[in-house]
């Protein structure tokens, strides 16, 4: 039975053992590496996740091998949300195998934080990742008894009753990221260097998008489930118009974020100088048609 201590859940599970090889992105670009003690006992401390944020994952803090860690398990991603966007068409040419591995939300975080590792930028720009895993539907429903993350078991079942998925995809995924417990007050300079982490992920051909202060922690950010890492099809293929939308997201939101703050600052993420500095789209390297 789970037991409580300070005031905390605690859960002991299991991290899966099977074949992480089908879990990888199938597409061209950098790709996460598995967490390398995927076999050791995970004992679940608490929630760290916000059930009043409707997000793709929740995050707990566990220990794995008397390791303190943050474990991000994934919500089952609906591919037929984001086909829905395109034509008939527009779907052939770019191939669902590519749409889900450029938008399912554990994929974008896959890719973001391989190419941070390709980088030497992993724990210096965003909280560092571990690697991936999996953890099984027995253990992700004791969570939700005990940390009352039922959204993951409702998203489970609902992807199982609609899709034919075979039985790996029943496993949960989730990376495994460094512990950050306290958080910083936002002062000029923790902003300062959070605006130089962002615009050294940017570019690395990383634009995170969803930029707001509950995707920080301790001045890091945390959350690449929303990124597009390049190479990218939507990138590539859409309107310049578009093109230049997603080029300005992260900065526009970067800006809007230290607003709503009321921090004292003149830093600004969004500014000529560095727009100016942005990489034009490369009209060679087009291989997904409009």
């Amino acid at each position: 039975m789970p037991r409580r201590t300070d005031q905390r859940n605690e859960e002991d599970a299991t991290l899966s053992s099977i074949d992480l090889n089908g879990l990888q992105p199938q597409c061209e670009g950098p790709k996460l590496p598995p967490f390398p003690n995927r076999k050791a006992t995970l004992n679940v401390i608490r929630r760290l996740s916000d059930l009043e944020q409707d997000g793709q994952a929740h995050v707990f803090e566990v220990t794995i091998a008397r390791k303190d860690y943050a474990l991000k398990i994934f919500k089952f991603y609906n591919e037929e949300a984001d086909a829905g966007e395109f034509s008939e068409s527009e779907l052939e040419a770019i191939g669902m195998d590519t749409l889900r591995a450029h938008s399912d939300p554990f994929y974008n975080e896959c890719r973001a934080y391989g190419r941070l590792m390709e980088s030497d930028l992993n724990g210096r720009v965003a909280v560092r990742a571990h690697g991936y895993t999996t953890v099984t539907e027995e253990n992700v429903h004791q969570l939700a008894a005990i940390f009352r993350t039922e959204d993951l078991i409702q998203d489970s079942e609902e992807h199982e009753i609609n899709h034919n998925i075979p039985p790996y995809r029943r496993m949960f995924r989730a990376i495994v990221k460094d512990l950050i417990r306290d958080d910083v007050p936002l002062t000029h300079k923790i902003i300062k260097k959070m605006r130089h982490d962002l615009l050294q992920i940017r570019e690395q051909g990383i634009y995170p998008l969803d930029i707001k202060r509950s995707n920080y922690r301790g001045g890091l950010l945390v959350d690449f489930s929303s990124a597009r890492t390049e190479p990218h099809f939507f990138l590539e293929s859409c309107a310049e118009s578009q093109y230049e939308s997603i080029m300005s997201t992260d900065l526009y939101k970067f800006d809007d974020m230290i607003e709503k703050a009321k921090v004292k600052t003149w830093v600004k993420a969004n500014n000529e100088e560095y727009k100016r500095k942005l990489r034009p789209r490369d009209p060679n390297r087009k291989r997904y048609p409009k």
